[in-house]
C-alpha cells in the first residue's frame, strides 16, 4: 500500500493533489443538518493559495496499482496572499473562509465567488492562526507579534490585547465550541497555554511544555484541550483541574498539528513521523493507529532526511468519518475511519 501503515480501522480511500508546496491547514465544512458529512473542504498551502476542493470519493479497496487514485478535484484556487497561508477556518453555514498569512493579513473569502470579501491589516508580523467565534460575529487573530487581536466581519480591529501576552509567537487561537462556556484558547512558543474569558480577561495561565508549543485543539464539549509541539508529547488538560496534564501522550517526534474526533473521544496529532490516532477513552497510552507514509525509494534517507514524509495538517470531517491528512509531499491523504468499532 506504498508505505502507508493503517490500522484496520482507517483505510486510506483516496489522496488531494493540486498544492505545490506543503499544506498548513485544512478546514471540513459544518452539518448543516444533523449526521450529515459536510461535502466542503478548504485547505491553505505555503505555495500562497488556499484550495477548494470538490470531493468525488475514492475506492473501495488499495493496492499498488491504485496507490494514487484521487478522492477529488481542485474546484477553486484562491489567490491573494503573498507570503505561507497559516491557518484557514469556516463560517457555520459554509459559505465564508477566513485565512491568516506570514504576509501580516487576514482574508475574508466569499466560496461562491472565489474572492476576496475583506481584507483585514493590522498584524505587525506574521499572522499564524485565526478563529471565528462561535456566532461568527467575531473574529480573533495571533501571530509573531505576541498579542492577539479582535475583529468584525468587516475587518474592523475592534481590540488588540495588551495585557497577559505570551512572551513568543502565538501559534494557535481557538474559541470554544461550546455557547454556555465561551472562552478561547491560545499556544504560544513560550510554551505556554492560556485560556482568556469572552471579555479578553485571563481566566488561566501555564507552563503547558518546555519547548515551543505548534498547535492547540478544544473537545466538543469544551472541558479538553489538546496541545502539542516541539516536544515529542501530546498533553491533554482538563479545564477543571489544571493542576497537571490530564493524559500525556508519547509521540517519538515533534507535533505539527491536533485535532479533536467530533463524534468518538479520539485526538488525533500530526507529527514530523506521522500521524498518531488516541483512544482517550481507554486506559492504553499506546496510539490506535498510526499513519505513515514513506518516501518513494528515489529519495534516499538520510540522518537528516528521515525516510517518511512529515505530516503537517489535519482535520477529521463533521461526523468524524473521515480523516484528512498532509504531508510533506504535499499530498492530501483521506482516511475512512470505523467510529463504530468497540475499541
Amino acid at each position: 500500500m506504498s508505505g502507508d501503515e493503517v490500522s484496520s480501522r482507517f483505510r486510506l480511500v483516496g489522496n488531494l493533489e493540486g498544492h505545490r508546496d506543503w499544506v498548513t491547514t485544512i478546514a471540513t465544512g459544518h452539518p448543516l443538518k444533523d449526521n450529515e458529512e459536510s461535502p466542503v473542504l478548504v485547505t491553505g498551502s505555503r505555495d500562497k493559495t488556499l484550495m477548494v476542493w470538490k470531493l468525488t470519493g475514492g475506492y473501495e479497496e488499495v493496492d499498488e496499482s491504485d496507490s494514487n487514485r484521487l478522492y477529488g478535484v481542485p474546484l477553486k484556487s484562491l489567490t491573494g496572499h503573498n507570503h505561507f497561508v497559516t491557518d484557514v477556518c469556516l463560517s457555520a453555514d459554509n459559505l465564508f473562509a477566513l485565512s491568516s498569512s506570514w504576509d501580516k493579513t487576514l482574508r475574508l473569502w466569499d466560496l461562491r465567488a472565489g474572492k476576496t470579501s475583506r481584507i483585514f491589516v493590522g498584524h505587525t508580523k506574521e499572522v499564524h492562526s485565526v478563529s471565528f467565534s462561535l456566532d461568527n460575529r467575531q473574529i480573533i487573530s495571533a501571530g509573531g507579534d505576541r498579542t492577539f487581536k479582535l475583529w468584525n466581519t468587516l475587518a474592523d480591529c475592534k481590540y488588540t490585547n495588551e495585557n497577559n501576552n505570551h512572551s513568543d509567537w502565538v501559534s494557535c487561537v481557538r474559541y470554544s465550541p461550546v455557547a454556555k462556556n465561551p472562552y478561547f484558547a491560545t499556544v504560544g512558543w513560550d510554551g505556554r497555554l492560556k485560556v482568556w474569558q469572552s471579555n479578553f480577561l485571563i481566566k488561566y495561565s501555564l507552563k503547558a511544555h518546555n519547548e515551543h508549543i505548534n498547535s492547540l485543539s478544544i473537545a466538543p464539549l469544551g472541558t479538553y484541550i489538546a496541545t502539542g509541539g516541539k516536544e515529542n508529547t501530546l498533553k491533554i488538560w482538563d479545564l477543571n483541574d489544571l493542576n497537571e496534564e490530564n493524559r500525556s501522550l508519547n509521540t517519538g517526534a515533534p507535533i505539527n498539528k491536533v485535532a479533536f474526533n467530533p463524534v468518538k473521544q479520539w485526538v488525533a496529532a500530526a507529527c514530523e513521523n506521522g500521524v498518531h490516532v488516541f483512544d482517550l477513552n481507554g486506559d492504553s497510552d499506546d496510539p490506535i493507529a498510526k499513519l505513515v507514509v514513506e518516501k518513494r525509494s528515489k529519495e534516499k534517507a538520510t540522518k537528516h532526511r528521515p525516510d517518511n514524509y512529515a505530516a503537517t495538517a489535519l482535520a477529521w470531517s463533521s461526523n468524524g468519518r473521515k480523516l484528512y491528512a498532509a504531508f510533506t509531499d504535499n499530498v492530501i491523504r483521506v482516511y475512512d475511519v470505523n467510529v463504530d468499532e468497540s475499541s
